[in-house]
């Protein structure tokens, strides 16, 4: 159906937003600003879609990114205007790519196939997920959560088993950007020693949540992915592609490496199928269906804007930790401040950073206070309702991020204790 340049702007918008994110973050000379200003105008357009709650609650979160700009500027302190602007796009490009795959559902993996179900099934997927999450990470609870939503609105099991299964890969998996900023922020920390340390505490996550997994009443009327070759030749593929890619060039940014190869494999089997009509169905995705993520587009707009103000506020506060060394002891208390704080918006590279810019002259072992950073990331993501991956879940499949957020409330107090165990053995038994 013919469609008026209007009504057409907004999924141009958004995939032109994807394609200067992917220049942005591989030519130095393009500036991520041209790709968040076509994402905010592509939001401006879309606003009038948005449920009355969430009118609130984006509201709400850019109100308070407003007070603390206007806080900044009142104290006579510069803002990063292209970092407002372009906050959290990359994420955004990503979750636009990983809708086309849509298009490439393979006949063995269609509406009718059977679903499984039970609780043996939703702890098979969990662990399913996780492995495929440590390396195209956000994108596999698309592909695993759109297969599932045909089976009906996805429920609490679902959204608990995605949330963590997604976020236990913070601990420890290269492909995720904890590693990759604990290396930054602590200074002389190994990169095999901190993967050794996170890959017990994600363990230990998803072994509590197989437990209650197990035990659910929900469980057996529960679906789970099919995990079967045919259903997963799409994630193997793209864990493959990534994988070998990263190798021969490490430089490249992952995420934008899974937006690219999204993309392209979509295209390419469109073209194999039938390359008379591949462009048609790739150029019609863009016009009818793009648009159809102005859930997420407007909570990750949102959440960066006011995660910059927050960001913004406390850097150029005078606060001063007056620690002399991070013992495991300070390392639990960084553990759950990064909670907390993640509680109010706080994204944990804020949380990182400044706590690396704070200890900048203070005597620490450096890879303790690495495995601390990528605890401080796992654990916070999994119960804020203003995460990624908590809104990314709410944007897509409609599951209240609050909601998420009281349901791994005990998971995340058990992550801590476990975190805190394992600093305590790893300074005192193992003595990294």
């Amino acid at each position: 159906m013919d469609k008026s340049l209007t009504a057409r702007l907004p999924g141009i918008l958004l995939f032109v937003m994807a394609l200067l994110a992917v220049l942005a973050a591989t030519s130095s000379p393009v500036s991520p600003l041209w790709s968040g200003l076509a994402g905010w105008a592509a939001a401006i357009m879309l606003f009038h879609r948005l449920p009355g709650a969430m009118i609130y609650q984006i509201s709400g979160m850019l109100l308070a990114g407003l007070g603390c700009l206007a806080w900044v500027m009142l104290n006579g302190h510069p803002v990063d205007f292209v970092r407002l602007a372009s906050a959290n796009i990359h994420i955004i490009a990503l979750i636009a790519s990983v809708t086309f795959l849509r298009l490439i559902s393979l006949p063995g993996d269609e509406s009718g196939t059977t679903l499984p179900r039970g609780n043996r099934a939703l702890v098979k997927t969990a662990w399913g997920l996780h492995v495929f999450a440590t390396v195209i990470n956000l994108s596999a609870v698309m592909l695993f959560g759109n297969r599932m939503e045909q089976a009906g609105k996805i429920n609490r099991l679902q959204a608990i088993m995605f949330s963590r299964a997604f976020a236990s890969g913070a601990y420890w998996s290269p492909f995720y950007v904890s590693i990759a900023t604990a290396l930054v922020y602590a200074p002389g920390s190994d990169f095999p020693t901190l993967m050794l340390a996170g890959l017990p505490i994600a363990l230990a996550g998803l072994f509590i949540t197989t437990w209650q997994l197990a035990r659910d009443k929900e469980g057996p009327d529960t679906c789970g992915y099919p995990l079967r070759f045919e259903a997963l030749f799409i994630p193997v593929l793209l864990c493959t592609a990534v994988i070998l890619l990263h190798n021969v060039f490490p430089d490249f940014p992952v995420l934008t490496l899974i937006t690219v190869l999204s993309f392209l494999l979509a295209l390419l089997m469109l073209a194999v199928r039938g390359p008379l009509t591949a462009f048609h169905r790739i150029g019609a995705h863009i016009v009818d269906e793009l648009p159809d993520m102005h859930k997420e587009l407007m909570l990750f707009l949102a959440a960066g804007f006011m995660s910059v103000g927050i960001s913004a506020v406390l850097i150029n506060s005078d606060i001063s930790l007056g620690l002399t060394t991070v013992t495991p002891l300070t390392g639990s208390a960084f553990i759950m401040a990064a909670v907390l704080l993640s509680l109010i918006g706080v994204h944990p590279i804020i949380t990182i950073s400044i706590l690396g810019s704070l200890l900048g002259n203070t005597a620490y072992n450096p890879d303790l206070l690495g495995a601390c950073m990528m605890m401080m990331w796992g654990t916070s993501i999994v119960g804020s309702p203003l995460s990624g991956i908590n809104l990314a879940i709410q944007g897509r499949f409609g599951v209240s991020s609050f909601a998420i957020m009281r349901w791994n409330a005990g998971y995340v107090l058990a992550m801590v204790l476990v975190c805190t165990i394992a600093l305590h053995v790893y300074y005192y038994v193992v003595r990294i």
